[in-house]
């Protein structure tokens, strides 16, 4: 999670952001990461976004989250880290925008500063994934008998990946459902909703 401040316009804004890639002064990648959520992240977060709040400075949220960290210590503290993300998007009275720049899987994603916990503007890149899971272990559990018995089980994964994609889990499938309201291309270009739902 990186969290901190900068100009836009001359305003101060806070930025809160899930980092899965470190790149060094001349733009070469330095480390990956899991686009996940973690207790220490989520708590991070929430302290900047009341920090922000307290002090009437409004939020950015550029997400790409997948879930949250798998293993035995994160697990122990995610749901109350979480729900402190949470309440402090929710309560926060702020000017709170979110940007879905790659991924928004489940309740990670929800955490965020979704629609549904009151981002006043949710914008989606257009080949951001938004949904309750990846299309591919989506795609496993719906058609586990289909699979089982397909001749050519890859395939058929990719095939149903690709239609769980359009119709659950793409951006365009987002803003159909309220959950995004425009896109943004990676220059900072907006689109009209109306194009975005066409």
């Amino acid at each position: 999670m990186v969290c901190g401040f900068i100009k836009l316009n001359g305003t101060t804004v806070g930025a809160v952001a899930n980092r899965c890639e470190i790149y060094d002064a001349e733009g070469n990648l330095v480390e990956t990461m899991e686009s996940v959520l973690s207790v220490k992240g989520a708590r991070k977060a929430a302290d900047f976004v009341n920090f922000c709040d307290a002090f009437e400075i409004p939020v950015l949220t550029l997400v790409n989250v997948n879930g949250y960290k798998n293993c035995a210590m994160n697990e122990k503290k995610i749901a109350r880290a979480a729900a402190k993300l949470t309440a402090a998007f929710a309560n926060a009275s702020v000017p709170k925008v979110t940007v879905v720049c790659g991924t928004a899987f489940g309740t990670a994603g929800l955490a965020m500063n979704s629609k549904s916990i009151g981002a006043d503007i949710v914008y989606a890149w257009e080949n951001a994934s938004i949904g309750m899971m990846d299309a591919t272990p989506a795609v496993k559990i719906m058609y586990a008998k289909e699979i089982a018995e397909s001749q050519n089980p890859a395939a058929l994964i990719a095939e149903k990946a690709a239609e769980y994609t359009a119709m659950q889990a793409s951006a365009m499938a987002a803003a159909r459902r309220g959950y995004v309201d425009d896109k943004l291309d990676a220059a900072g270009k907006t689109g009209t909703s109306q194009s975005f739902l066409d």
